[in-house]
């Protein structure tokens, strides 16, 4: 009977704790020191409402229902940032941060569209904002979930940190050491900074914004004229550069901090790697399909690519193509080398 009652302990713990926020379980001492509240609280419940002397199989039982349900309980958890909208307020600077770098971006581009258009004489295209519109609120979208979502679990900024960075970012201070610099856990010797977060910032901005364009294809009167494989091989295209750039921001967020999530992001730059190698191989095969777009009067026009382009444009898909694979190892390579900045 014993084994039974602490069997069911041990599952309805294991259930909360798989429920449990991440930046939590990370966090082994505060994790080991909850769970071993809560048992404390189901022993007493589960004696309490036993008939006998001890806990049996069905006062456990009953001690695990009256406690509640383990999404319940790491729901509690969950709650502790400070409501503002529905992005923390612990999170909103960095969020907005972030937006302030990507709205601008956009911004011009759609300027620049619509000027153009206008100055072109092409009123109805520049009154046709619906298209930029999308690209625009598409990118808001995204940006907003990443953090809504880090919100819902409870993130705070610092959650971002391991106890052992914190405490070397102590000694960093003691030491007198610029602020925000990595050091060796091993050594306690300054590290050069292994990402510059306002790069990643910019660079992951960028890249949103070609992705949007690759994906909503929201220039009026230039992709429409494009054959449609072609279209869809850039909509492809804009859908592996929107993936790294959310990686991209998502690195310069953590900052020179959480190594391990570094190394993930370089894995998943890998694979992105070898999925865009059959997109360029195939434009290898097939040169044919790019297109040569010209404005003529009040339009852009396509026309097939001259013969004389074509073996030229082949072998330069080629040439990325290997460049694409040869580049798998420099990600390898910095996977290896942020082993270095691991406690």
């Amino acid at each position: 009977m014993i084994n039974e009652v602490e069997q069911i302990f041990e599952e309805y713990l294991d259930k909360v704790k798989e429920k449990l926020p991440e930046w939590l379980k990370e966090d082994k001492e505060e994790l080991n020191s909850i769970l071993e509240e809560l048992e404390d609280h189901l022993r007493n419940k589960a004696e309490e409402l036993s008939d006998v002397d001890g806990p049996t199989p069905q006062s456990a039982r009953l001690a695990v229902a009256h406690l509640g349900s383990p999404s319940s309980i790491a729901k509690e958890y969950k709650r502790r940032g400070t409501p503002h909208v529905y992005i923390s307020k612990e999170l909103w600077p960095i969020y907005k941060k972030v937006l302030m770098i990507v709205f601008p971006i956009l911004a011009a581009v759609i300027t620049f569209s619509i000027l153009f258009n206008v100055f072109t004489g092409n009123f109805e295209d520049a009154a046709n904002i619906i298209q930029y519109w999308t690209a625009f609120s598409s990118a808001f979208l995204i940006i907003s979930l990443i953090f809504v979502g880090l919100s819902m679990e409870g993130y705070f900024p610092e959650d971002f940190r391991s106890k052992a960075e914190q405490e070397q970012k102590e000694k960093e201070k003691k030491k007198g050491e610029a602020l925000g610099l990595p050091v060796s856990p091993k050594t306690g010797e300054q590290l050069k900074p292994f990402v510059k977060p306002i790069e990643k910032y910019i660079g992951g901005a960028i890249s949103m914004v070609i992705a949007m364009i690759l994906i909503t294809q929201a220039i009026p009167g230039f992709f429409s004229v494009m054959e449609y494989e072609f279209r869809v091989i850039l909509f492809l295209f804009g859908i592996l550069i929107l993936i790294d750039a959310i990686t991209t921001l998502i690195r310069g967020f953590l900052g020179n901090r959480r190594v391990l999530i570094h190394q993930i992001i370089h894995g998943i730059t890998i694979i992105l790697k070898i999925v865009a190698v059959p997109l360029f191989i195939t434009l290898f095969l097939n040169p044919e399909l790019f297109p040569v777009v010209y404005w003529e009067g009040s339009k852009f026009i396509a026309s097939d690519l001259p013969e004389i382009l074509i073996e030229s444009i082949g072998f330069s898909m080629l040439i990325l193509t290997i460049v694409m694979i040869a580049t798998i190892a420099s990600n390898i390579y910095e996977i290896i080398k942020l082993e270095k900045y691991k406690g």
